[in-house]
């Protein structure tokens, strides 16, 4: 009895913080496209994509699914062969002035790539903060087929019905520490009923290690990588993370995958994760 009233005080807590945040940090009226299949997929970015992408090309672009790509999915050769309708982008990275120069970098070169190969309709999702700045301003104009599409990414947590409330209006979502949780709420969002997911890996916690000099490293790879990425992970601000910033991380977005399969099914709505590899276990896993 006590454990239950101390965790319904710290939902309703967090519902009212929750709230609060919204109020402060969320655009309302928010309007979301509607899929035009009743299914889609998801390409998460892990280093099993890559399997899947020889061995499974036939289901991915059989076209009676829309597809997500997320990140810097352009990097690799599929994406002109795939043509998805979707790209979501999540990280502060692409958009704010005070990320580092490599940021700086890899964010010109994907959005030139994204003008100079994208010969077909396409939306690109990203948070309304993005279009706060400069840097976003016409980024797109030139390019007839692109569509900028804005999303509130302001974290919500508490009780399940306060959190279903806010995410059917999108003036929320569970905590995007991470790409694929705004991609799957926008699928759900958008009405997509079956939503399949691959290269979901999420395995960084396999090569996490702490140096001689107690700096966390781990390893960053993708499937377009060809070879590891073994470097640190730094916040906003530049410090680096330590080992229970990483491990928090990691906790938050997997206990958000659970959030995002109970809001799934209050839409009658199902998550399948056909990735190669993944340590996911909130998602029914399945072989393809």
């Amino acid at each position: 009895m006590s454990n239950n009233f101390q965790n319904s005080v710290e939902q309703s807590f967090q519902s009212l913080m929750s709230i609060v945040k919204v109020i402060l940090l969320s655009r309302w009226y928010v309007k979301l496209p509607r899929g035009k299949t009743a299914d889609c997929i998801i390409l998460a970015n892990g280093p099993s994509l890559g399997k899947t992408l020889e061995e499974k090309i036939g289901f991915i672009t059989k076209g009676d699914k829309e597809i997500f790509v997320v990140n810097y999915f352009i990097n690799s050769p599929f994406y002109e062969k795939i043509k998805p309708q979707y790209y979501v982008l999540n990280a502060p990275e692409f958009w704010i002035d005070t990320t580092t120069e490599m940021h700086k970098r890899k964010r010109k070169k994907l959005f030139e790539d994204l003008n100079a190969k994208t010969n077909w309709d396409m939306k690109i999702f990203v948070p309304f903060e993005a279009g706060r700045t400069k840097l976003w301003k016409n980024l797109f104009d030139k390019n007839k087929h692109i569509e900028v599409v804005y999303y509130n990414k302001t974290p919500v947590e508490g009780l399940r019905w306060v959190n279903n409330l806010l995410f059917k209006y999108n003036l929320g979502m569970p905590r995007p520490y991470n790409v694929l949780i705004p991609s799957i709420f926008l699928a759900l969002n958008m009405g997509f009923k079956t939503i399949y997911l691959f290269g979901a890996d999420h395995s960084w916690h396999e090569e996490i290690r702490v140096d001689e000099k107690n700096t966390v490293l781990v390893n960053h790879q993708h499937f377009y990588d060809n070879s590891s990425q073994i470097k640190p992970m730094y916040h906003l601000d530049g410090k680096e993370y330590y080992i229970h910033d990483v491990f928090r991380k990691l906790y938050l977005a997997f206990k958000g995958y659970f959030v995002l399969k109970d809001y799934a099914g209050s839409l009658g709505a199902k998550i399948l994760n056909a990735s190669e590899k993944s340590y996911i276990d909130a998602f029914e896993k399945i072989k393809i």
